[in-house]
């Protein structure tokens, strides 16, 4: 098989400028089709990440307000289910704290803070104090302390919904990155919820996090379907934000439509110089065929072509990728300087998109091998 591949570079090496060419146009077409799938795969993962950052993936909660066999429902959908990876019961309650003489409407979130951390990573976000451990202690939000001017070790007021007065103690300030969520949210354990709405051992909802958002109404029919006692019910984010959901599969079908036809262009380019190459050598490999060579070997001249273009474009093309990566970190950014969208380097997507392409490319010697091998070495000299 060694005399087929030095014809095929001799072949190449002949037409230099046109080899160059559709190696170039190769590596264009696969780093611009995978950079494309990384950014898709980026903005989706953003896009989710920025909705599901502090909401849960599904929420399970009574019918009636409050549930009070809880523990047993959370160990059951832990014990069942290993695709969901955080099971957290929440207490949530509006209030008010007071500000002067005015008064503030906030949402006393009781919580499980070592459960809730898988969903909120809220330890991760305290920039001062420490979590809420003991009853009445709290967590408030950066804007709200800087608000109120307020810093750990004060205490506040706050206004249950029966208008009584509790007084807290701020433990801990934390910083979500999203203001709504700091002028709004103030943490506390669940002890300290329930018994700020009289709620006994009562919560208001289980919270949880599964391994990929996108099964989560899946997985709550399944969850749905196992659950017994109090009449409950569950709600996912994908039917809370259809239109977020509708705008990402439409994304998908349009980078998937893109990358075909990127692909297809990039094959096409190879089945022409594949197939211009066979008149052009054509006289070339009637001779080899008269000297002996078969069939089989004059057609797999153009089958080591299409590999080595491939190959050398695809190497080519994982160097622009690192440009298009590089250059796309650096200048499409925000204001404070970070990525817009943050791509993942998949490699999985990488290895079978480039694997996609090797095959493609390689089937393109199909239809010149097969009009080499239907050429008659003697009609081919008498003609030349």
């Amino acid at each position: 098989m060694l005399l087929p591949f030095i014809i095929a570079w001799r072949f190449l090496l002949d037409k230099k400028l046109q080899t160059l060419l559709v190696i170039f146009g190769i590596a264009i077409g696969v780093s611009v089709q995978i950079f494309i799938g990384l950014v898709s795969q980026g903005l989706e993962k953003t896009l989710v990440n920025k909705v599901l950052a502090y909401s849960p993936h599904i929420t399970v909660y009574s019918i009636s307000g409050g549930f009070s066999n809880w523990q047993k429902e959370a160990d059951k959908i832990r014990s069942k289910f290993p695709q969901v990876k955080a099971v957290s019961p929440t207490v949530d309650t509006q209030a008010w704290i007071k500000l002067g003489e005015m008064t503030i409407p906030i949402l006393v979130r009781g919580v499980n803070i070592t459960d809730t951390d898988h969903l909120y990573n809220i330890t991760a976000s305290i920039y001062e104090g420490s979590p809420p451990v003991n009853d009445n202690d709290v967590l408030l939000g950066k804007e709200l302390a800087e608000r109120l001017g307020v810093k750990v070790g004060d205490e506040v007021s706050l206004l249950t919904l029966g208008r009584q007065t509790v007084t807290m103690k701020i433990v801990g300030l934390y910083d979500f990155g999203v203001a709504k969520i700091n002028n709004t949210w103030i943490i506390s354990n669940l002890t300290t919820a329930q018994n700020f709405i009289g709620f006994g051992d009562k919560v208001t909802a289980i919270e949880l996090a599964i391994d990929d958002p996108f099964q989560a109404d899946g997985v709550s029919n399944q969850i749905s379907n196992a659950l017994s006692g109090e009449k409950l019910s569950l709600s996912n984010w994908k039917d809370q934000n259809q239109l977020l959901v509708s705008t990402i599969m439409g994304q998908k079908l349009v980078t998937l439509v893109i990358q075909f036809f990127i692909m297809l262009a990039t094959i096409i380019s190879i089945v022409n110089t594949l197939t211009i190459n066979v008149f052009q050598k054509s006289k070339q490999v009637g001779i080899l065929k008269a000297m002996g060579l078969t069939n089989f070997s004059a057609s797999v001249v153009f089958f080591y072509q299409a590999l080595l273009l491939s190959l050398v474009g695809i190497g080519l093309s994982l160097g622009f990728l690192v440009v298009f990566l590089r250059g796309f970190n650096k200048y499409i950014v925000t204001a404070q300087r970070l990525p817009v969208v943050n791509i993942t380097i998949d490699y999985r997507f990488i290895g079978f998109s480039v694997l996609t392409f090797l095959v493609a490319s390689i089937s393109t010697a199909i239809f010149p091998a097969y009009r080499c091998i239907k050429l008659n070495p003697i009609e081919v000299i008498k003609n030349a």
